[in-house]
């Protein structure tokens, strides 16, 4: 009976620790898709910003080759602005599917510690 106790307390000990690093993982995970939220800020300030400054400058170039130019770095500015955008969805797509694995995992160990508990206390 004491052997079969320890084994049970030994998995008890080493899902709680599984839990552990679990509930860890999922803050890092967390914490970096705040950050990602900041960064998505900062990007959308910096295109703000890039969008007056061609406006700026295809109201000074004169001349129509002036304004093509302007128009094609606007066209590249675009581009560059969905292709990160496109970068940003996907990382947070990947992101969000290890947080539901990992909160899947917690909610999987908890339930196995709850069973190990019980059959401890019975």
């Amino acid at each position: 009976m004491d052997s079969s106790n320890e084994k049970l307390k030994q998995q008890l000990q080493t899902l709680q620790k599984q839990q552990t690093d679990a509930e860890l993982s999922l803050d890092m995970l967390k914490r970096e898709q705040n950050e990602r939220i900041w960064l998505e800020e900062d990007f959308e300030r910096i295109c703000y910003e890039e969008r007056e400054s061609l406006e700026l400058m295809r109201e000074v170039w004169q001349g129509d080759q002036a304004r093509n130019f302007g128009y094609y770095l606007e066209d590249l500015q675009a581009d560059e602005k969905n292709k990160w955008r496109q970068t940003f969805q996907a990382e947070e797509e990947k992101r969000q599917e290890k947080i539901n694995t990992y909160q899947k995992n917690i909610y999987q160990l908890e339930s196995k510690q709850q069973d190990i508990q019980k059959e401890l206390f019975q």
